[in-house]
């Protein structure tokens, strides 16, 4: 929900790149005892306690766009990630890359194709994984009137997951409202929902066919090349996740 419209006081260069990301951000999870399958080997749980199962992750994303319109976003997502059970855990990795071609309408409407794929390893089967897929996303924002505006962005995609536990692919559809509160012309709240549900054999990998995101953002838009937002985002109506929490510090540079 962080891509907002280029500022206008800001010029466009003729270079091929248009755009620099940085993000830097921090995850944790925790997830009651319905996460693991007894009648299945490879998501047992591995002890016999009554602790919530814990997963954190720290990562960073570099990112680049090209072109003008139509352009490209590439993104490099790279992540470290500790599960933990009671007593036992384990130390992850993921990495991957994102390709977003996308076109821009107008000033309100654009569209793309995400396409994706990402690779976890861990010990436990559940998480020792590739994902990849491709989704087809919409976005739209509306002029400012009265010093607010809002945005929204719709995706539906498929996904193709390859662990030993499922390598059943599943459609997932996503449905984003933001509103975007100007509390000075260099700064933006910017509140959000989310709606995630997904279709087909998705519970080894999801854990739950339905469930909310929701969070802020504060986007400092200075008189510069550069941005810059703090995010916070929770979960909700999840029936695995018992509490979850996301915090983001993501920086933009417009060449």
């Amino acid at each position: 929900m962080r891509d907002l419209r280029r500022p206008s006081n800001i010029p466009v260069t003729n270079n091929f790149l248009k755009a620099f990301y940085f993000d830097v951000h921090y995850s944790n999870q925790e997830f009651n005892w319905e996460f693991f399958e007894d009648d299945d080997p490879l998501t047992k749980r591995p002890d016999d306690g009554d602790d919530l199962i814990e997963n954190t992750v720290y990562g960073i994303t570099l990112g680049f766009s090209f072109g003008e319109n139509p352009n490209l976003d590439v993104r490099l997502p790279i992540s470290s990630s500790r599960f933990k059970v009671g007593n036992v855990d384990d130390t992850g990795m993921l990495a991957g890359i994102e390709l977003f071609p996308n076109y821009r309408i107008n000033e309100y409407i654009a569209w793309g194709v995400n396409i994706a794929h990402n690779n976890s390893s861990s010990d436990f089967p559940i998480f020792d994984e590739s994902m990849t897929s491709v989704s087809f996303e919409t976005m739209a924002e509306s002029s400012t009137a009265y010093g607010m505006n809002w945005s929204g962005r719709l995706s539906i995609g498929r996904y193709f997951p390859s662990n030993e536990a499922n390598d059943e692919s599943f459609w997932l559809f996503k449905g984003a409202l933001a509103l975007h509160y100007q509390l000075h012309q260099n700064f933006t709240m910017l509140p959000f929902i989310r709606y995630n549900y997904a279709m087909g054999d998705s519970s080894l990998v999801l854990t739950d066919k339905r469930w909310w995101d929701y969070g802020a953002e504060f986007i400092l838009m200075p008189n510069s090349p550069w941005n810059f937002s703090l995010g916070i985002a929770g979960v909700g109506g999840h029936s695995i996740i018992e509490e979850g929490m996301e915090f983001y510090l993501s920086t933009k540079g417009n060449f």
